[in-house]
């Protein structure tokens, strides 16, 4: 009988890329505020999957999710670097409510998504081999947001152990059209292996940079070799160079200091 493995906000961009090679493995259990309309492409639940329609920041409802699963990937968030600081708090209060759960019913694994916004200044300041292991220099409310998810994800592990990984993902799941976002950018093959590598990792925990080849050069990925076995593989797709600028910028991170 296969694990079953509960994916928050799973019919998002980054949990649809998931979900055909966590299939392969695992039963899902998605999560989504709204169930997707019949025949809506974005609806890319299986007959085998579960979904459960709620809202995290319902204590009730993650306990739910929670009590029946083997692994959880916590991908659900206002994804946005131009969310309000009230927008991103209720990251917070989402994540908070999955931790509890998880210490509850025993869940030992768990996969987090952060961001790289989590220290978007030191990108914004030209900073090379940005470690995940210094402190984090936030650029907007979200990124302060996903260092307060990493700080709530340590503290779960400390009391409880087990294997807990945050991912500061970069740009995935979409197509490089502005030069400002190149050396963020994560490939969805590489954005695969990161996430079995945490799966399958040892118990500890971990905050790692989630990002290609290319982009490695601005952000420091070694702790992700030593701890899970992975390093980024995959190259630009395209010729950066001759990409245009961004009309605008969604925050700090991109903006000049």
């Amino acid at each position: 009988m296969k694990r079953r493995l509960l994916l928050t906000g799973g019919l998002g961009t980054v949990g649809q890329l998931l979900q055909a090679e966590l299939r392969r493995d695992y039963h899902l259990r998605i999560t989504d505020r709204t169930a997707p309309p019949s025949g809506s492409p974005s609806g890319s639940v299986f007959a085998e999957d579960e979904l459960l329609v709620g809202d995290l920041l319902d204590p009730a409802f993650a306990r739910a999710c929670v009590r029946r699963s083997d692994v959880v990937i916590h991908l659900a968030a206002n994804a946005s670097p131009t969310a309000s600081a009230t927008e991103a708090r209720g990251n917070v209060v989402m994540a908070e409510n999955v931790f509890k759960a998880a210490a509850e019913y025993k869940v030992e694994r768990l996969v987090i998504a952060s961001s790289v916004h989590a220290n978007g200044l030191e990108y914004r300041d030209g900073s090379q081999g940005i470690s995940p292991l210094n402190t984090s220099r936030p650029c907007c409310p979200y990124g302060a947001g996903k260092v307060a998810i990493e700080a709530l994800a340590r503290e779960h592990h400390e009391a409880v152990g087990g294997a807990v990984s945050c991912l500061r993902l970069g740009l995935t799941g979409w197509p490089l059209t502005e030069q400002q976002y190149a050396q963020t950018w994560l490939s969805a093959a590489d954005l695969l292996r990161l996430v079995q590598a945490a799966l399958d990792r040892p118990p500890g925990f971990g905050i790692y940079n989630a990002v290609s080849l290319d982009s490695a050069t601005r952000w420091d990925t070694s702790n992700a070799l030593s701890d899970l076995g992975w390093q980024p593989q995959d190259r630009w797709q395209v010729d950066v160079d001759r990409l245009p600028p961004a009309a605008a910028c969604p925050c700090q991170m991109f903006s000049v200091p």
